[in-house]
């Protein structure tokens, strides 16, 4: 008994590691190159994607459902368009348009602190720094996710789901931990604060193209 609930703690806890690194990685990148107000919102919408794909990983073992690999990849579209959003919002901050203003003598001084801000809210929207964003990149990056949490649920048993539900629980509230206190770090926010606006689209665009080529996205007919 004793032995089989050890094996099923083990199975489920290295489940959860393999399936779960890409996301705390995005998760903790997001909240290093956020700002501080919103990083409990970026690990809430950590947490809410995962709970959504452990939800629906357990209802398609409950009714039997097989997803294809290849469909579920189309989920990699939604951080790669996030991603390219974010480069296309560098793009348009285009050092001629602030030359532009330079260019006239007092002109900067003349425009207003909330139309700078304006003008600078796209670009930095566009990096994904929302609960609804982190949420969705967690479920788009969760095709990993789906395959092997199916087959684990299908086991049966109130005990083996039991152990899964436990081990979820505690590993997410390590992930969350981990998100929030890498994230907030003064070295990360640093080194985001550098790179961050270049470094987050960059790496939602390579989880989003990484999707769907393991998926197999790319060769669906």
């Amino acid at each position: 008994m004793a032995a089989g609930l050890g094996a099923d703690l083990g199975v489920a806890a290295a489940a959860f590691v393999g399936t779960n690194v890409d996301n705390t990685v995005v998760a903790m990148a997001m909240v290093a190159g956020a700002p501080l107000e919103r990083a409990r919102r970026i690990a809430v919408g950590q947490v809410i994607g995962f709970v959504v794909l452990v939800v629906v990983a357990a209802a398609a073992a409950a009714v039997l459902y097989e997803f294809s690999t290849a469909v579920v990849g189309l989920l990699g579209l939604v951080p790669l368009a996030i991603g390219v959003r974010g480069l296309v919002g560098l793009a348009r901050r285009h050092p001629g348009g602030e030359a532009e203003a330079d260019a006239v003598p007092g002109a900067q001084a003349a425009q207003p602190a909330a139309q700078k801000r304006r003008r600078r809210r796209p670009e930095e929207r566009a990096v994904g720094r929302s609960l609804t964003a982190a949420a969705l990149v967690t479920i788009a990056a969760g095709g990993d996710n789906l395959a092997v949490y199916i087959p684990l649920f299908r086991v049966g048993g109130a005990t083996n789901i039991g152990v899964i539900v436990a081990v979820f629980t505690a590993g997410e509230a390590l992930v969350t931990w981990v998100v929030l206190a890498g994230g907030r770090h003064p070295r990360a926010r640093g080194a985001m604060e550098r790179l961050g606006h270049v470094a987050v689209p960059i790496l939602l665009c390579c989880v989003g193209i990484l999707v769907l080529v393991q998926a197999g996205t790319f060769s669906l007919r």
